[in-house]
């Protein structure tokens, strides 16, 4: 029954209490409240601010809250409010004429577009003081108004409804001619806090983290000062970056990622102290020159496409690559449109600080230039200068790093970089309301990877570059041992048995020597008696005779003397000669040491290979299983509820049939490749090899709308002698490598269905599909070890390196041809299986 009474009209209204909690939420800490306050100055235009803190200092009469202790001044030169503003911005929740202006691609006088957009960080003042006061005199030609804003947190916890929280409000003649913002904030929550040397140290700190410490991504200054001492932010000037050994820059223009490094020739520096000795004498020589020729030939199959020399002073090496961003594994799309991050750029710098000469970048001592990269180390994102809290690790520098001293990629604790994004160019990277990182969105994946791209790229160059250099010292000592670099196992040790062959026919030269001086010293010893005889007997006595005879006889006694000295002396080299004749024996050992190592290794590539057809096996049947799981549960079900029918049953059982089937033929293809099948060498039909190969992937992939064909480019028969499990493995990592590729290449719409062809043509095999082909940055390494492409956890890097291992060990092998497809990349692998066509 409807009244007829008059009722006022209802309307939704909130609690006070609501804003104050909403408050402490968002903004986590004191650092975050006084940067969301920056920011506000950065928004409204100004070119500084400044924030002075005094934990003594009063309110003086001119204000509501005067005579209150603790006070936080926030005073800029931006374009300040007036009361529209006031009212429709710092007065309403949530309200954001920034997030209008940003929609709208509106910018300011100094072209800047608004950080903040939710409406919510002045919220965050409540976290810094109890009271807040507002002093903003508008731009405009002639400064003349003066707008003043006062209320209490206080009182939004003892105000039933927001509407009634007491306000003071004035427009009154601006004090001074000069536009801006001050914001006054009086009895401070924590004001013994901000007296505390620690606490005050850990705001230094904070706030270089979150305002930009680098020049370079920031047009726009911040003074702080905490009773009466300036609290300097940390700025990485460039005397700190002039400490790098290595740099790196990256920029993404909407559709190319770049990315340049350049390093210094201490970098490449060795760590072993017989290597560095090594290293700097080979460098004096001709300042690396060599070096660099030994990196871009004989060690280039990994070199990055672009390396060239620096001529830049000081440093030793350039180099650079580039990737699209449709061309990324995973590019995620949005309604079938590549999710493009927008344009952003970053620099980081590898501090050695182990290396770094200090004293000549101005700092007294090491430990002062340890203080300022530990503060500030890691790959920072900061919008428009300001820092935007992303995680002390997330680009997962770390996680690259093993327990092993091999490890050459970037390392956290001492890189100090930035990525620059703006509100302008970056509008769909979205922050978290709480200000603590980043949503995830196709935008902020798609940006994510493109770093991670860079994270890949540095760890492949240092290694590059760090192996290289050990490789170069390596062919140094090679090449004073007159060891050329194609010198096979088997010619230096023919090398070592001709030498220890020498020696034992220097033994018996040796000794014959020994021998003969043996006997002149033993004549020498007789002759010397006979003289002395003849002369006592000598009519001749004259005295002068006398003494020579004796000074002759003091001679041939010396004579004597170092002739049974060279005796020892042959004697001891001849000793040497039969250690040294040790020399086959040990070369014996070492061959067995070495087939049995070589075997081995040849059973350490096979288990790989059947450990990677083995997880994609394993993968085939969890799908099976599955299957069965879910058939099971309804049947099941059914039967509990006396449902069950016998055509259902009859289903059932038909699908656990046709399942055994499927994970007995898989294990089946399996089953060449185990230990005690593989010793077995038969001859192999390669056509109808590759007929079996094809019929299985076949099944196994028309789900995946991917197809396997084989053609025959000749007529001649083409048999080979192999192990079956072997040549199964080479071919099911090949296959496997090309199902990923056609994969990611469907998911990027490039094209509809895969298809991998063999083309069988004596004496080689040829596959290929229609993916996108092998990236140009890999092409040279492509079967070089943990060499990959593919997206992180994708990917080991072995299938190619293992196929090629291999192959080699029954003297067959593999390219990459350098035919191109439509995308321009080089996709057709050639397997030559001549070495294996006689038994």
């Amino acid at each position: 029954m409807a009244s007829n009474s008059r009722h006022e009209a209802l309307h939704f209204d909130i609690n006070a209490a609501v804003v104050f909690r909403l408050g402490e939420e968002l903004i986590t800490d004191v650092v975050q409240a006084l940067v969301e306050l920056v920011k506000n100055s950065y928004d409204a235009d100004a070119t500084w601010v400044k924030v002075t803190i005094d934990t003594q200092a009063k309110t003086d009469g001119d204000h509501k809250f005067s005579d209150t202790s603790g006070v936080i001044r926030v005073e800029d030169n931006g374009e300040g409010m007036d009361e529209v503003t006031i009212r429709n911005g710092w007065l309403t929740i949530a309200s954001s004429q920034k997030r209008e202006d940003k929609a709208a691609g509106r910018v300011t006088r100094r072209g800047r577009t608004p950080i903040g957009d939710k409406g919510l960080g002045r919220l965050g003042v409540q976290r810094l003081a109890h009271n807040v006061e507002i002093v903003t005199r508008p731009q405009a030609d002639e400064v003349t108004d003066e707008y003043y804003v006062a209320f209490s947190w206080k009182d939004f916890r003892d105000t039933a409804n927001l509407s009634e929280v007491p306000l003071t409000f004035k427009h009154r003649t601006a004090s001074v001619s000069k536009h801006g913002t001050t914001l006054i904030l009086s009895a401070l929550r924590e004001p013994h806090a901000w007296q505390d040397g620690d606490y005050l140290k850990d705001l230094r700190r904070k706030l270089s983290g979150m305002i930009s410490p680098f020049q370079e991504a920031r047009d726009f200054l911040v003074h702080l000062e905490v009773d009466g001492v300036r609290l300097e932010l940390a700025e990485i000037a460039q005397r700190v970056r002039e400490t790098a050994l290595l740099k790196y820059t990256f920029d993404f223009d909407g559709e190319i990622f770049r990315i340049s490094g350049i390093a210094r020739l201490e970098y490449l520096m060795p760590g072993k102290k017989e290597d560095q000795q090594i290293f700097r004498s080979l460098s004096r020589r001709d300042g690396g020159e060599a070096l660099f020729k030994f990196l871009a030939n004989e060690a280039g199959k990994r070199r990055p496409r672009h390396f060239v020399l620096s001529e830049r002073a000081g440093w030793f090496v350039e180099f650079g690559e580039q990737r699209y961003l449709k061309d990324l594994d995973n590019v995620r799309r949005v309604d079938g449109v590549v999710a493009n991050p927008g344009v952003f750029r970053g620099e980081v710098d590898a501090i050695a600080l182990d290396n770094s000469d200090y004293k000549s970048h101005a700092f007294d001592r090491k430990s002062d230039l340890r203080r300022m990269v530990k503060d500030l180390t890691g790959i920072r994102v900061y919008r428009d200068g300001f820092g935007i809290r992303v995680g002390e690790d997330w680009l997962g520098l770390g996680k690259q790093q093993t327990g092993g001293k091999s490890f050459y990629g970037l390392r956290p604790g001492n890189v100090l970089g930035f990525v620059a994004i703006s509100a302008r160019d970056n509008p769909n990277l979205l922050e978290t309301t709480s200000r603590e990182g980043f949503q995830v969105t196709p935008h902020y994946e798609n940006f994510f990877d493109l770093l991670s791209e860079f994270v890949r790229y540095t760890g492949n160059t240092q290694e590059f570059l760090r192996r290289g250099v050990l490789q170069f010292l390596s062919q140094h000592l090679d090449r004073d041992a007159d060891v050329e670099p194609d010198d096979t196992y088997s010619k230096i040790t023919q090398r070592i048995d001709d030498v220890a062959g020498n020696l034992s026919s220097e033994k018996g030269k040796v000794q014959s020597h020994a021998g003969t001086l043996r006997n002149a010293a033993t004549k020498a010893s007789m002759a010397l008696g006979h003289v002395r005889d003849e002369i006592d007997e000598s009519l001749f006595k004259d005295n002068s005779v006398a003494k020579a005879l004796l000074r002759l006889e003091e001679v041939l006694k010396e004579v004597s003397s170092t002739a049974v000295n060279a005796e020892k002396m042959l004697e001891d080299v001849s000793i040497a000669l039969d250690r040294a004749s040790e020399l086959k024996s040990l070369r014996e050992v070492l061959d067995r040491r070495w087939e049995t190592l070589h075997d081995e290794v040849s059973a350490l590539y096979e288990s790989i290979s059947l450990g990677l057809t083995a997880e994609a096996l394993s993968h085939e049947i969890h799908n099976i299983a599955d299957g069965l799981a879910r058939r099971s549960s309804a049947l099941l079900s059914d039967v509990m509820n006396d449902n069950a029918r016998k055509a259902s049953v009859i289903t059932f059982i038909e699908h656990v049939r046709s399942s055994v089937a499927a994970m007995r033929k898989q294990l089946a293809h399996l089953t060449p490749s185990l230990r005690f099948l593989r010793e077995r060498r038969e001859r192999i039909e390669i056509y109808d090899f590759a007929l079996e190969l094809a019929e299985f992937f076949n099944n196994k992939l028309c789900a995946k709308k991917i197809v396997v064909k084989v053609e025959q480019g000749n007529l001649s028969a083409f048999s080979v002698y192999m192990n079956k499990g072997m040549l199964t493995q080479v071919f099911d990592n090949l296959i496997l490598n090309s199902q990923y590729w056609i994969k990611e290449a469907i998911r990027a719409g490039y094209v509809k269905e895969g298809l991998i062809t063999i083309v069988v043509e004596h004496p080689v095999l040829r596959l290929m599909d229609n993916g996108l082909g092998v990236e140009e940055s890999v092409e040279e390494s492509v079967f070089e070890p943990f060499v990959t492409t593919k997206r992180s956890g994708e990917g080991r890097g072995l299938g190619l390196f293992v196929v090629r291992q291999l192959l080699d060990s029954v003297s067959c092998g593999i390219i990459l041809l350098p035919d191109r497809n439509a995308s321009g990349r080089r996709y057709i692998f050639e397997l030559d299986l001549s070495g294996a066509e006689r038994d």
